[in-house]
């Protein structure tokens, strides 16, 4: 899979119909050196993830023409996209809403309302570094 651009910079796919937290979250991922992709609907972050291999996916669950679970659900059952990592960003985080994520395949289920930017770009960091030692533990 390839996750890095010609520049060297690991690409993010932003799904986020919301303007305003997507320009956030894509701002502060492209200060911290991320090549950011952005999809406004289900439909487009679907597409956008089979072209263009990001490394990982932040998605929201309200998305227009197609929520973020049915997103979700057809990452994973894609063999072109199943190993992207996928990180729930979302105002839902009810305890069932949680548990639905992460049996879709989530590797992380985030409240919007309870991070900052800065965090969430942590978390980013931490799932990806977490890849890259289950797959370096693959390969050894």
């Amino acid at each position: 899979m390839d996750t890095q651009n010609i520049a060297g910079k690991t690409k993010v796919l932003i799904i986020e119909d919301e303007p305003a937290l997507r320009d956030i979250y894509s701002t502060k991922l492209k200060i911290d050196g991320f090549e950011v992709l952005e999809a406004t609907d289900g439909v487009e972050g679907f597409e956008a993830a089979i072209q263009q291999s990001p490394a990982i996916v932040l998605l929201d669950v309200v998305l227009p023409i197609k929520d973020g679970f049915e997103v979700l659900k057809d990452l994973k059952a894609n063999p072109k996209t199943r190993g992207i990592p996928v990180v729930i960003l979302s105002n839902l985080g009810q305890g069932y809403e949680v548990k639905r994520g992460m049996a879709l395949g989530a590797a992380t289920f985030l409240t919007k309302a309870n991070l900052t930017p800065v965090q969430i770009v942590e978390e980013v960091r931490k799932v990806l570094g977490k890849l890259e030692k289950e797959r370096g533990k693959a390969s050894a």
